[in-house]
């Protein structure tokens, strides 16, 4: 695929992706496409991404709004740009990770929400960091909720919760954070979320999380870092979470579409 030209990003079924309706600009409608794309390994390393014109023609805009995608594309680190060369990929795809179902997940963390108990630590409404900013696709100094809470089971504490979320509803507020579930609240609130994405890692923990959680300093932590999209494909909650690994587990039940043997 080295060096070829991606014909399935010039498909004018594309153009069909974006929504004019929606106060996301075009360029970051086109980017989070082709983004999703290279990231799925689709297209992989070295290929080539059409034109500015090419592109441009497929989704209907004009040249500045396609080079202004893959702008963004080569700012992500995902593509490389070269004067005479052109657009080609440099992520390497990794093996596409096992995934659960979106409505158990949803449905565990609601479990999860009733019964247990959060403490707002910090609550505002505040311009994010760069890195959050371009993953919401907003422009400098416009705010997100952000809330940072510390979570127990019976008054034991086990994960330190921080979130960035999209809205600026009245009723997202520290009261309803602290006794109310963020699902329900995002249901109360009119945010209906579509598709989850989950990362799982190992931290350290600095001394601030680790006050919260009542542990040493670089103890051993499980990071999580889930992000919430809504029925638009729009990013509209950010939750990164530290687990104290004595106190919380991860399970996982999968059910396979085709009985053991069928492969």
């Amino acid at each position: 695929m080295t060096g070829q030209i991606v014909h399935s990003l010039q498909s004018p079924d594309l153009r069909q992706l974006l929504r004019p309706d929606l106060p996301l600009p075009l360029y970051h409608q086109i980017f989070n496409i082709l983004r999703e794309r290279v990231l799925a390994g689709d297209p992989p390393h070295g290929a080539q991404l059409p034109t500015e014109f090419g592109l441009a023609e497929t989704f209907g805009v004009s040249r500045i709004t396609a080079k202004r995608a893959l702008d963004e594309l080569a700012n992500a680190g995902l593509v490389e740009r070269q004067r005479g060369r052109g657009t080609h990929v440099i992520h390497r795809a990794s093996p596409k990770p096992v995934r659960g179902p979106l409505i158990g997940l949803l449905e565990n963390l609601h479990i999860l929400g009733e019964e247990t108990q959060a403490t707002v630590v910090e609550f505002g409404r505040v311009a994010p960091p760069p890195r959050v900013r371009e993953l919401f696709g907003i422009e400098p100094g416009e705010p997100l909720a952000r809330a940072v809470r510390v979570r127990s089971r019976a008054g034991t504490p086990f994960g330190h919760y921080t979130s960035w979320t999209l809205t600026g509803h009245g009723e997202f507020n520290e009261h309803n954070l602290a006794t109310t579930s963020r699902l329900k609240l995002f249901e109360r609130i009119g945010i209906r979320i579509r598709q989850v994405q989950q990362t799982l890692s190992a931290v350290n923990a600095d001394a601030v999380v680790a006050m919260h959680l009542g542990m040493d300093p670089g103890s051993a932590l499980l990071a999580l870092e889930r992000h919430s999209f809504d029925e638009s494909g729009r990013l509209v909650d950010l939750l990164s979470i530290l687990y104290r690994p004595d106190q919380f587990s991860y399970q996982m039940t999968l059910d396979l579409d085709e009985p053991s043997g069928a492969r």
